[in-house]
Order: C-alpha cells, then structure tokens, then sequence
C-alpha cells in the first residue's frame, strides 16, 4: 500500500500517516477496525477495491501506509510474521539464483536459507561477513540476485555501513536487489536506502513502543 500524506516530523507520522479522516464514509478521527472476512463485490470477480480479508483489508491499509511514511518509502505490505514477510523476498529467486548473505543473519533467516532455499528450491546461498567490503565483494557472482544483510546484526550486532554497501553492490551490478532487515534499529534510528528492500519483526521495536522526542 503507498501513502500519500507525509508529515514533517517522525512523531507525527507514526501517530496519524495514513489514518486521514476523510478516506472513511463518516470521517472518523480515530481508523475504524475492519472485522470483516469478504467484501461486497459490483459482480463476481470485480471487488471494488478488497475482496478477501486474508488478501487485505481497510485496517491493514492503515498500518501499511503508517509505515511507509516511516521509511519515507512509497510502498509497503505488512505480512503475519516476520518471516512470512522474509519469505516473501526470498520467492523473488529462482532456482540457479545466487544469494550473498549476512554470515550472522537472523538464524530464522539463515535457517530458512540453509533448510529450504539450498537443498529444495536450487538457490546458491554464499554467507559472508558483510562488514568487509573485501569479503562480500568476492563473494558476488554473475548470477548473484539478491544481496542480504542486517544492521544491527542479531545477535552479535555487527552494525554494516549500509549507504557504502549498497554504492560496492552497484559497482559491480546495478541490478543486484539489496534487502536489509532493520528490525534492530526500526525507521526512527535509520532509515534505509531506496535501493533496497527493507523490512521488520514489529514485535521487537515497532509493536510495543512508545515513541519519544529524539535525543539532541
């Protein structure tokens, strides 16, 4: 989901981006929760706008929104778990598709890689120190698709100068797709870069914090 409204201070788009009033029938201040599973459809097939709540839905779109103004982004889709959103990235690959990877990546993450991606779907995983340019530049090969890494690092938080990597990675090959898990730090102490693909556990950061004024 995009978002369209952008406020000028953190704090106030994690309050109200993507909750406009007038996006609602009876313009409520604070966004309806949508506790439907199906939505009336102009004819079989043709849904106005959702169809089925496990696809999206009104209280969903919020939150997308909500978060894309976090990161400045332009779009965003907010998945059950983690993971799941995780594995959404990783079914961009194909089989014969080279992955470089944080050698202390998330250990879901790097499990998922190691049990499923490797052995069953044909994908090439190299897992490499991705704070030595040195390192993760030798790493990369023709068929390299996806770069992936994480600053902080969980849990040794190894932090990776992510604006550098991503100029190296592009060096190389513009194509290459950056993805960055940033649920350590969250948008409010760095947002990511717009090469990239970057996502959250909400739970750790997002999900039960208050978010205060910005130490000066």
């Amino acid at each position: 989901m995009s978002h369209q409204t952008h406020f000028p201070h953190f704090g106030t788009n994690a309050i109200h981006a993507g909750q406009e009033p007038e996006q609602w029938d009876m313009n409520q201040v604070i966004p309806p929760i949508s506790l439907s599973t199906t939505y009336k459809q102009a004819y079989p097939g043709k849904p106005k706008k959702h169809d089925y709540s496990r696809a999206g839905n009104p209280t969903r779109d919020v939150l997308e929104k909500c978060l894309a103004s976090l990161e400045d982004g332009e779009y965003c889709r907010v998945f059950a778990t983690g993971m799941a959103a995780c594995m959404a990235i990783a079914n961009l690959l194909k089989s014969g598709d080279h992955v470089v990877c944080s050698d202390d990546v998330y250990g879901g993450t790097q499990r998922y890689f190691r049990k499923i991606s490797i052995p069953h779907h044909g994908v090439d995983v190299t897992f490499a120190d991705m704070t030595d340019a040195k390192v993760y530049m030798k790493a990369l090969k023709s068929n390299t698709k996806i770069v992936w890494l994480e600053s902080p690092s969980n849990p040794l938080m190894k932090v990776v100068d992510i604006a550098a990597t991503v100029a190296a990675i592009r060096s190389f090959r513009t194509d290459i797709v950056v993805v960055v898990d940033n649920t350590f730090m969250s948008p409010y102490f760095q947002v990511t870069f717009y090469e990239t693909f970057c996502f959250y556990s909400l739970p750790p950061l997002l999900q039960d914090r208050t978010l205060g004024p910005r130490a000066e």
